[in-house]
Parts: C-alpha cells; sequence; structure tokens
C-alpha cells in the first residue's frame, strides 16, 4: 500500500495557516530582504532541476552550523517529485511568521560532524482553522512538541539524518494512504500513524552568491518494519525535498578544539569594534526585479546635479543619458523613460529630499503600446514636513514613465534593465 507525504501540500494550499510567530521581531531581523532574493534565486535554479542530483552534489553541513544561536530551522520551500503536488518557496518574512512549524537542533558537537538533537514542533490543523475563523486567540492554538530524535551523520551519504515517527494518517483511497507532520484534529495530537516513518536526509545548498544558510532535505515516507522497506518499492509522491533556513548569514569562524574533541566555533570577529549601523536606504540587487522592489518600501530620488534646471520641463532618460523631449531621439527598439513634470511653483520640491507618495501605473504590451511602468508622484497627503505643508496636500509633482519596446511583460525587467536607462540621474532604493 503506497504512502504519500503532505504536509508540503498543506502549505501550498493554504491549510496550514495564518500565523505570527510569537519571536517575530526577533526573526525578522533574520529573514531580510536580501534573504528572499537569494532564496528566490535557489528555488528557481531548483525548480526545473533533477532534485536526486542536486542533492547528491550537495556539501555535507557541519555540526556548529546546525546547532548555531538557537538551531531554529523553518520550511523555506518545498518541491515534490509528484510535480503536480506542487512546489512553492516563501516570498516574505510574513509568510514564514505565519507557519509555526519548526526543526530546533541542539547539542554540544564532538567534531565536525557529531550527533544532536533535534526537537520538532507542527500546528494542529483543526486549531489553525479555527484562528483563521476568528474562533480563538492566537495563543489558543495549539502546537504539537515532539520528543526529541537524534540526528546523526551518514558517511556513506554525507548527510545528517533522522527519523520522525510523528506522522497522521490524513486520508485513504484506492490503497494510496497520504501523511501529514500535522495532527488533523486536537483529539488526534497524539495518535500518531504507527506504521511509517517519514525519514529525512539533510545537506547545505553551497551556490554562487548564496550567503545564507539553507538545508536541502530530501524526504520519504517509509514502513517502520525494516523487512517491508526491503519488500517493497516507494510510492512515487512518497518522496519531497524541503528547504529549510535559520534565516542566517554564514560567517566565517574559528574552531577552538579540546582534549574531548568538543568543539566551539568563535566569530572571527570577536573582539573588534561593533559593525556600524545599517545603512537607512540601499540599492537594489542587480538581478531583483523592478516589480518586486516595488514591492518593497522605496523611493526614487531626482540626482540635483542632473536635475538643477531641468526638472520643470520635460526629459528623457535612454542610455543614461538625460536629453530634453523636444531634441531626444532614443534609438529604435530602446529602453527610455519620459519625465512630465508637474506645476512649476512645487515640481522643485522633488530635489529637497522630502516625503513624496507614489501611484504606480503597469500596462503589458498589446499589440498597440508598449509594456510600461508609470509613477505619478505627490505630495503625501499628511505630512509633518514644513516644506510639504507649504504646499496643497497630495500636490502632483510630476509623472516618470518608463516604456520597455521589445518586452512582453512587465514582470521580467530587472534592475539591472532600470540602470541602464536612468544611469545616476534617478536613484531607485528600498529600506534594508
Amino acid at each position: 500500500m503506497g504512502g504519500m507525504f503532505k504536509r508540503g501540500l498543506l502549505l501550498m494550499i493554504g491549510l496550514i495557516g495564518l500565523l505570527a510567530a510569537v519571536n517575530a521581531s526577533a526573526q525578522v531581523e533574520r529573514y531580510d530582504r536580501k534573504f528572499f532574493l537569494q532564496l528566490r534565486t535557489v528555488f528557481g535554479r531548483f525548480r526545473d532541476s533533477d532534485l536526486q542530483r542536486v542533492f547528491e552534489t550537495a556539501r555535507p553541513i557541519q555540526c556548529s552550523e546546525l546547532v548555531n544561536d538557537e538551531g531554529e530551522w523553518r520550511t523555506v520551500a518545498f518541491f515534490n517529485e509528484k510535480r503536480e503536488l506542487g512546489d512553492w518557496y516563501r516570498r516574505d518574512f510574513d509568510e514564514v511568521k505565519k507557519d509555526l512549524a519548526v526543526y530546533i537542533f541542539k547539542g554540544v558537537c564532538r567534531g565536525e560532524h557529531g550527533p544532536v538533537q533535534l526537537t520538532t514542533k507542527f500546528p494542529v490543523t483543526e486549531s489553525v482553522e479555527a484562528y483563521n475563523q476568528d474562533r480563538i486567540r492566537l495563543d489558543e492554538v495549539a502546537v504539537n512538541t515532539n520528543v526529541p530524535v537524534r540526528a546523526s551523520f551518514d558517511s556513506q551519504t554525507q548527510a545528517y539524518t533522522f527519523d520522525l515517527p510523528y506522522l497522521f494518517l490524513i486520508s485513504e483511497q484506492d490503497r494510496e494512504r497520504i501523511y501529514s507532520l500535522d495532527a488533523p484534529r486536537l483529539v488526534d495530537r497524539y495518535r500518531y500513524a504507527t506504521d511509517v516513518i517519514d525519514h529525512w536526509d539533510c545537506k547545505s545548498v553551497a551556490a554562487e552568491n548564496v550567503t545564507y544558510q539553507f538545508l536541502i532535505c530530501r524526504t520519504l515516507t517509509l514502513p517502520r518494519s525494516a523487512a517491508e522497506r526491503n519488500a517493497s518499492r516507494p510510492a512515487f509522491g512518497a518522496a519531497a525535498y524541503f528547504i529549510l533556513s535559520d534565516g542566517k548569514e554564514a560567517s566565517s569562524s574559528v574552531k577552538l578544539s579540546f582534549g574531548d574533541d568538543s568543539t566551539i566555533s568563535v566569530p572571527n570577529d570577536a573582539g573588534s569594534a561593533p559593525p556600524a549601523a545599517p545603512a537607512s536606504w540601499e540599492a537594489p540587487e542587480s538581478e531583483e526585479k523592478v516589480l518586486d522592489i516595488l514591492r518593497e518600501e522605496f523611493r526614487i530620488r531626482f540626482a540635483p546635479q542632473s536635475w538643477t534646471g531641468r526638472i520643470g520641463s520635460s526629459q528623457v532618460l535612454s542610455a543614461k543619458r538625460l536629453t530634453a523631449l523636444a531634441s531626444a531621439k532614443p534609438a529604435e527598439g530602446a529602453d527610455y523613460c519620459v519625465w512630465f513634470p508637474g506645476p512649476a511653483s512645487a515640481v522643485n520640491y522633488l530635489l529637497s529630499d522630502q516625503p513624496v507618495e507614489y501611484s504606480i501605473t503597469l500596462r503589458n504590451q498589446d499589440g498597440q503600446s508598449s509594456t510600461s511602468i508609470a509613477f505619478d508622484i505627490n505630495t503625501p497627503t499628511r505630512s509633518a514636513s514644513a516644506t510639504a505643508r507649504s504646499l496643497n496636500e497630495g500636490t502632483h509633482l510630476g509623472k516618470l514613465e518608463c516604456l520597455f519596446p521589445r518586452v512582453s511583460n512587465a514582470t521580467s525587467i530587472d534592475f539591472r534593465r532600470w540602470t541602464t536607462i536612468v544611469g545616476d540621474h534617478v536613484v531607485l532604493e528600498v529600506r534594508p
């Protein structure tokens, strides 16, 4: 009788609910915008790959990396070998904090690959649904904390391996059973299936330009009986691949070894001066999609050295050049932006680095018009700024419209393409 694992499917269709983790403020320092950019890169690279090969070529993870600080790892992406069961990745911190499932690695590392204890926590589906329907408070949501299991290093697979005997039978149809790590009902919280276990093998994801810690874990629903494992072949769909992360950016360390072979990791900047305060604004990554940037807190600045004396008239930006609209001639098929100023009495406000509000209009190529992204810029409707108060609230300051004649859909436009048009004349920044 086949066994299929369903936690990833439950998450995909939203049954594992809309919850905020209690320690959200601490987590947000880890799961920052740069983290999700790298996760999206990893997900895109793996989505159409042979995941078995990806797993086999992944590098082993060291014990000190597993138990780093709190040792808490969370699911940030999922793939099933049966692709119609879906795959997904977390797109922002809000999605991470809404899932209460957590994998906690603890222990003293005795060598680079010493055994550790793993405690798992999974929410109860019935309780999650009650919270989503506003029938209970957040602190009343039931979460199963399972008895710790041993996670040990397998020298043959070069992976940390462990078995979770905490599966629940969700459904059975046509001799196919579907299991989940989430208890379906409160009364089922400790009624684990007695015939199967969830077997995990985890390695570290190593990829170019990936600086955060990700684990790729291959999971397989297997019979508890060794004899049954040898006699039957796992059903297609029983294997899945999880990407876990602790949200931390990897850092190098020095290792102090003692006579009992225990190892303590010490950051290599210990004793140095405290790090500088993070910048208020920063440039996005080159490969980041512009539409993803615009979902964040962003700002557009007009460089005074370029725009003083010009911002009050229509201008064209193309190939990093700024030209008056009357004389501009962008190359055929080239990307370009056009600046249409607002009232002459208000437009210089944009050069004073004051707060503004944006209204964004997107248009995809339809055969008659080019793909475009337009920014209507206004003074804030509410502002404590004396300069802003000198103007009417919501005063229209101007419109920046960028056109992409050879692009069919705005979702494909990345930040590198944007900078190729505007150069240093217009600066697009995001909050770190």
